[in-house]
C-alpha cells in the first residue's frame, strides 16, 4: 500500500484518500457521500474525512467500515 501511495506522491498528487483494506461497497459509498458533502461545504479535506468517519461510525461501530480510510 505504501508503495502505491508513494507512486501518487511522485506523480505530484496533492491529495490522496485510500483504504488500507477492502471495505464493503455500500459503506464506502456512504462514507464518500459524507466526505464530499463536507468538502463542498468548505471543510478542509482532512477534517472532512474525519467528520465523515465519525458519522459512519455512529451507524457502523466496527472499524472495518470506517477505519481503513486515510
Amino acid at each position: 500500500m505504501f508503495g502505491l501511495r508513494r507512486a501518487f506522491v511522485l506523480a505530484v498528487a496533492k491529495t490522496l484518500v485510500m483504504s488500507l483494506w477492502k471495505v464493503p461497497d455500500e459503506q464506502t459509498k456512504e462514507l464518500m457521500v459524507e466526505f464530499y458533502k463536507r468538502i463542498v461545504g468548505g471543510k478542509p479535506k482532512a477534517e472532512a474525512l474525519r467528520e465523515a468517519q465519525l458519522e459512519i461510525k455512529k451507524k457502523y461501530p466496527d472499524p472495518l467500515y470506517w477505519g481503513a480510510f486515510i
